[in-house]
């Protein structure tokens, strides 16, 4: 964990919503400095995710602002639990919970839903991944949220890995124009993505660590599984529901992409309350 980049990240985002310029707050002058404790409840079922930026949030506008967790990162919240207290000056409190409940919400959202396919994928052999279809500066967020809920996270950015996919193949005119000569840095991969068994065979003779088959059919991903013979890692993307899930969690593959686990974010919904 990058705690450098989450207090970037925090400074950033309470700084986009002038936390410390709080308008608010001159309505309550003479008392907003006075101690007081909020709890965090959750109104359903959720993963807790992003405790760190929730207190980093607080942090950076008053030292003095303690969070007594009752979860651990990671763990399942029943609905309506009690998630932690927060106790500390009020009007610290009151200009940092949007930033904290931004950050909670929204990295638990994820968390849950990486969880919940991560548990379709019945095949254990099997390693979900998510992709760099994130929110432009919330990269590090999103792809960490995966990770507690149980995916692993792929390339982080451009040059994590060397990835050649259908535009770069369009662009050469096909994959037997490509030329690489494999000195990859340790922990750098060659992928290469297909999207029909035509391709496989020059896909092949590159020597790439990981070919993705994108959007095949079931019967084209048995055909390509046998063409591919162990050669390299398979990594299967394009599926769209459970029960694809479920069916291509059968097959002899090493991974499951899918970009979905960082869009269509529905947010867990939290509250912040004073206990007066």
């Amino acid at each position: 964990m990058d705690l450098q980049l989450i207090k970037a990240n925090v400074k950033r985002a309470l700084k986009e919503d002038k936390a410390k310029n709080d308008l608010s707050l001159s309505m309550l002058k003479g008392i907003s400095d006075k101690t007081i404790m909020a709890n965090l409840t959750v109104n359903e079922k959720a993963i807790l995710s992003g405790t760190k930026w929730f207190e980093e949030s607080f942090k950076q506008l008053e030292t003095k602002i303690k969070v007594k967790w009752n979860y651990k990162e990671g763990e399942n919240l029943p609905k309506n639990s009690l998630v932690a207290t927060i106790r500390g000056p009020a009007n610290a409190i009151l200009s940092g919970e949007r930033t904290a409940l931004n950050f909670l919400q929204f990295m638990s959202g994820i968390s849950s839903k990486t969880s919940a396919i991560k548990k379709t994928i019945k095949n254990k052999n099997i390693k979900l991944l998510d992709t760099r279809k994130t929110i432009p500066g919330m990269r590090f967020e999103q792809k960490y949220a995966t990770s507690i809920g149980g995916a692993q996270n792929h390339r982080f950015d451009l040059a994590d890995g060397l990835m050649i996919k259908d535009n770069h193949i369009a662009v050469a005119e096909g994959i037997e124009n490509l030329f690489f000569k494999k000195n990859l840095k340790k922990g750098k991969f060659l992928e290469i993505e297909v999207k029909k068994l035509s391709q496989i065979e020059a896909a092949l003779k590159l020597n790439p660590d990981i070919i993705m088959l994108d959007n095949l059919k079931y019967s084209s991903l048995i055909k390509a599984i046998s063409i591919i013979s162990k050669k390299c890692m398979i990594e299967v993307s394009g599926i769209k529901g459970e029960n694809d899930f479920k069916e291509v969690s059968k097959l002899d593959i090493d991974f499951i992409s899918l970009g979905d686990l960082t869009k269509n974010i529905s947010s867990i919904d939290f509250s912040l309350n004073f206990n007066l």
